[in-house]
């Protein structure tokens, strides 16, 4: 849980970082103002795409393990399940097998 909180920290910190950068180079690029003001507004709407797009594919990513995780779990679960009734029946047979011995 911790390693996913971990990169989801540095997914952010990666488009901060790279946001920032952006902005940065357009207020110091030599440009008037109002070109300046069109370039980031322009970036920033990029930036938010971008990182919509990049947060929707980590959204597929995670529910595409935990269906994987929940279909291993679903067939461990039967494995178990059928485990305990072989044990059960195998029990029951000797059971019989012990009180047919007792009363012969």
């Amino acid at each position: 849980m911790d390693d996913k909180k971990e990169f989801g920290k540095m997914l952010v910190a990666f488009f901060a970082g790279g946001a920032l950068g952006a902005m940065l180079g357009i207020l110091f690029a030599p440009a008037s103002g109002a070109e300046t003001r069109n370039k980031i507004k322009d970036t920033s709407i990029a930036v938010k795409d971008k990182t919509v797009e990049k947060l929707e594919e980590a959204k597929e990513g995670a529910v595409g393990l935990f269906s994987k995780g929940k279909e291993k779990a679903g067939g461990v679960k039967s494995q178990i399940q059928a485990a305990f009734e072989a044990g059960k029946e195998a029990y029951k047979q000797k059971k019989e097998e012990l009180t047919e011995e007792e009363e012969a």
